[in-house]
């Protein structure tokens, strides 16, 4: 086994929140988001004046999305430990985290058009703007699928890679995802797309989830190492 790769891989998990905080909090100054109950004027007010840094904080906001490829792996290879050669859940988690990365780039380009061209008509931003808000908040599916497929895994490991409660979590986690089906309907309030329940209470669970995960992950892969006979180890 690779110990030094699995490690590597695991800490892009903390550092793809810590580019994403950087880009999408700080310079684009999107948390809190754009209100959905926003005018069309005030959008393009906010594109207009901020151009430049939502440009850059949308940029490490992509970076930071594509880095979580290599901590899902790295999840990935834990949960193979538990379902051996043949392993469903591994590989849902799998599919469904590596699509999740399209999810940060896909609605991140429709800002990026907003941001663009921000002398466009006002309707024209504000649109692309919803383009880019509604999926990334609205399409919670993949994330949901992801965290189920870990928590069954963890709940049936015999092995015990993971403590069993990290199985729970991992359930609870994907249980928070669901309000944010109902950004659809509302543009103020806790159900909105920056609202309490859609946006904040998500994005705690979203940096808990990573935290929780890190460690966890990071013991797990010590104590294969321990395990493992030194000489099948390759730590360069």
């Amino acid at each position: 086994m690779n110990t030094r790769s699995q490690m590597m891989c695991l800490w892009c998990g903390p550092i793809a929140i810590a580019i994403w905080l950087v880009g999408f909090g700080f310079c684009a100054g999107f948390l809190p988001p754009l209100s959905p109950a926003s005018t069309a004027a005030d959008i393009t007010a906010y594109y207009t004046e901020h151009s430049v840094l939502v440009k850059l904080g949308l940029i490490l906001t992509m970076i930071g999305g594509s880095v979580t490829g290599p901590w899902v792996a790295a999840i990935t290879t834990q949960m193979k430990r538990i379902e051996g050669r043949y392993s469903p859940m591994a590989y849902t988690q799998l599919g469904m985290g590596m699509g999740g990365i399209l999810l940060f780039i896909i609605p991140v380009m429709n800002l990026q058009t907003a941001a663009f061209r921000p002398e466009r008509d006002p309707d024209l931003i504000q649109l692309a703007n919803d383009l880019g808000w509604i999926p990334f908040v609205g399409v919670w599916s993949m994330a949901f699928v992801q965290n189920i497929a870990i928590g069954l895994c963890i709940l049936q490991d015999t092995k015990r890679v993971f403590p069993r409660w990290v199985g729970f979590f991992n359930i609870y986690t994907a249980l928070l995802f669901p309000p944010g089906t109902l950004i659809y309907y509302f543009r103020s309030g806790p159900f909105a797309w920056d609202g309490l329940l859609s946006w904040w209470l998500v994005v705690v669970d979203f940096v808990a989830w990573f935290a929780v995960m890190f460690f966890v992950m990071r013991r797990a892969i010590r104590e294969q190492a321990a395990d493992v006979p030194e000489a099948e180890i390759i730590r360069s």
